[in-house]
């Protein structure tokens, strides 16, 4: 099965506390935030969305995977940021068996630099939203995050 296609950028998501960030195209600073960069303020955005984040370190001297998962109640949208250059994102359904980091079928996927990628998983549609991905699709290989890169692991919420 091929690729699904990019869902087209709104200005606000339907998850609650969605808010808009800065319109550029490419990592940088935000407007009004100087010392924020784009991907900062997604990564943020993230967070007031609720997404539990998973810090993966696989060594001591190895750059840390961070990972956010959302909850939807038998969905889960899960955005795994492998280093500044590449991250993907991927919704599936949840279930006994199911592993949301190393998944074999989702109903849509994207792998794209952080900032394209966060703008991606933040502006789906949420389950049972007529526009919303319904069909299940093989997960192409090098997506998610091995077992063998996921400890330790350090699981935390953004505090309200």
């Amino acid at each position: 099965m091929g690729r699904p296609k990019q869902p087209v950028a709104r200005p606000a998501s339907s998850r609650p506390g969605s808010g808009g960030v800065g319109s550029q195209s490419s990592p940088g600073n935000v407007a009004g935030m100087p010392d924020m960069t784009e991907l900062d303020a997604l990564l943020e955005r993230l967070g007031r969305q609720r997404f539990l984040f998973h810090q993966f370190r696989p060594d001591e001297n190895g750059p840390e995977v961070l990972a956010a998962v959302y909850d939807w109640g038998g969905v889960a949208d899960v955005m795994i940021l492998y280093d500044e250059r590449v991250a993907c994102a991927y919704r599936l359904p949840t279930g006994p068996g199911v592993d949301i980091f190393a998944p074999r079928y989702v109903y849509y996927w994207v792998m794209e630099c952080p900032v394209w990628t966060l703008r991606a998983i933040l502006t789906l549609d949420p389950p049972g939203h007529p526009d919303a991905p319904v069909e299940l699709l093989e997960l192409p290989p090098g997506y998610g995050l091995p077992v063998e890169r996921r400890l330790p692991v350090r699981v935390r919420m953004r505090e309200r």
